[in-house]
């Protein structure tokens, strides 16, 4: 299985990133040779580099949110002070589970110039306008697009968060928390002496794991802006989208994919590296 779903696309991805080879030429099982020169000409295109621009600041903003939201609901449901926490847990997960191109249009629904509830809400409310939410242009200024959509993402990505958190709380035996409240630690000392560090290597797998996953994502941004203003949008992944099937350059984005591949990889190289709690200990 491990063959056939993983190492054998990765393998034929990268004999396809070396030959110029169009839908037709995929079709036809042919294509020529080029060497290395789709990489060549990665290096040199200007929509590439905007793209890893944008993937690195939506994947960001994202991971950040997202695990940080997910650790705050996790810590708040797992406290006693909240009844039916069961009942809240199951209701986070709607945005999770909801499918992406239902929760794109969701949103292009609630922020949209000329149909959006936001916009059109904010009319109507003093505070909102003040707050600066009556503008029309979330989805079409270029100077903000790419952040609207990274909290939509963090949105619809921060369940998983809080169910990996939550699984790590599960883990946490009660005794340790009322033996720190006897030695006089309060809730913050306790969260981030006691919390912080048992969680860590549930974090550090919620990290590597949001990373893959927001590095990989195209279809809601393809929903909800196409990549656009100008690219102002356009993540990597939603590139390597638009050259294999809509310009139809299949070894381009061949090519392209592995490079997104090598992204991914080093993140999750840089994450366990510095991240992992137990190289602390083993040093």
């Amino acid at each position: 299985m491990l063959l056939g779903l993983m190492l054998f696309p990765l393998a034929w991805s990268f004999f396809t990133s070396l030959k110029s080879m169009s839908l037709f030429d995929l079709m036809m099982h042919s294509g020529e040779f080029v060497g290395f020169s789709n990489y060549a000409d990665i290096f040199q295109d200007s929509n590439f580099w905007n793209a890893l621009k944008n993937s690195l600041i939506y994947v960001g903003i994202s991971v950040i949110g997202q695990v940080a939201f997910g650790l705050l609901i996790a810590s708040i449901l797992h406290s006693k002070i909240v009844k039916f926490s069961g009942l809240f847990r199951a209701l986070f997960l709607i945005p999770w589970i909801t499918c992406s191109v239902v929760a794109a249009y969701s949103w292009i629904y609630f922020l949209d110039a000329n149909i959006g509830f936001l916009p059109t809400l904010s009319l109507n409310f003093a505070f909102l306008k003040a707050l600066g939410m009556d503008r029309r242009d979330w989805l079409t200024n270029p100077s903000i697009v790419i952040f609207v959509l990274s909290v939509i993402n963090i949105w619809k990505g921060t369940a998983f968060s809080m169910l990996m958190q939550s699984a790590g709380f599960q883990s946490i035996p009660g005794s340790v928390f009322e033996a720190a409240k006897v030695d006089g630690a309060n809730a913050i000392q306790r969260f981030f002496r006691i919390t912080i560090p048992i969680l860590s290597p549930f974090i550090l797998i919620n990290l590597v794991m949001t990373t893959m996953i927001t590095f990989n994502i195209y279809d809601m941004i393809l929903v909800i802006t196409g990549g656009g203003p100008a690219h102002a949008s356009e993540v990597l992944s939603l590139y390597v989208y638009n050259t294999g099937f809509v310009n139809g350059e299949i070894g381009y984005a061949a090519a392209l994919s592995m490079i997104l591949f090598a992204v991914n990889l080093i993140a999750t190289v840089f994450y366990l590296k510095y991240l992992n709690p137990r190289r602390g200990n083993n040093d």
